[in-house]
């Protein structure tokens, strides 16, 4: 993507595109076959306006590494 005209695209989203004053995303690591639930969404958002990026909801420009996969099991 990074080496077509996408580029070109995607360098101008500030044209189209307003910066939010707060967390309207949350990425989260999940174990596999897991499905999250909107209210599962719901709490990461609040969660991550509330303290930023954290191992509990970070974005792509703060991203964390996946947990242990035995850690993943016990939560799930």
């Amino acid at each position: 993507m990074f080496q077509t005209r996408h580029l070109e695209v995607f360098q101008r989203r500030k044209e189209w595109f307003h910066r939010t004053a707060e967390a309207h995303l949350a990425l989260w690591w999940i174990p596999a076959g897991q499905i999250p639930t909107v209210a599962d969404a719901e709490e990461r958002i609040t969660h991550a306006r509330v303290y930023g990026p954290t191992p509990y909801a970070f974005t792509l420009t703060d991203p964390f590494p996946a947990p242990a996969v035995e850690r993943l099991l016990d939560e799930g």
